[in-house]
């Protein structure tokens, strides 16, 4: 049996995800990835949407990578679902660097018109 997240762990780390500090939002996107198998698929959802609304927004080039890694980690995972990434369209291209073309690519189905009926 699985052992689950503690509802004040996910909290913490939502808003560490949140924080002003990249060190610190670089930091809980890397935990994500850590504690992947403590994850429902709710909270999962629940996670790509808050790491795609805080990549849309990064300035910092090594926090939007491990973004967009944690994010890639969740679909590897299948914990995405059907959250909503769409947000990650509006990157700026100049802000996306060789570092990040494969998680971009990665999650490109999500990204996709009718993105139901892609395959991932």
């Amino acid at each position: 049996m699985t052992m689950r997240i503690e509802r004040r762990h996910l909290l913490t780390l939502i808003h560490e995800l949140s924080s002003p500090l990249a060190d610190v939002r670089a930091s809980a996107s890397d935990r994500i990835q850590d504690w992947m198998g403590t994850f429902s698929s709710g909270d999962g959802r629940l996670l790509s949407e808050i790491l795609a609304l805080a990549a849309s927004c990064e300035q910092d080039r090594g926090s939007l990578e491990t973004q967009l890694h944690a994010l890639s980690e969740l679909d590897a995972a299948d914990k995405i679902g059907d959250a909503d990434l769409s947000l990650l369209k509006s990157i700026p291209a100049e802000r996306l660097h060789v570092e990040h073309t494969d998680y971009m690519e990665d999650l490109a189905s999500y990204l996709e018109a009718g993105r139901d009926d892609s395959p991932r």
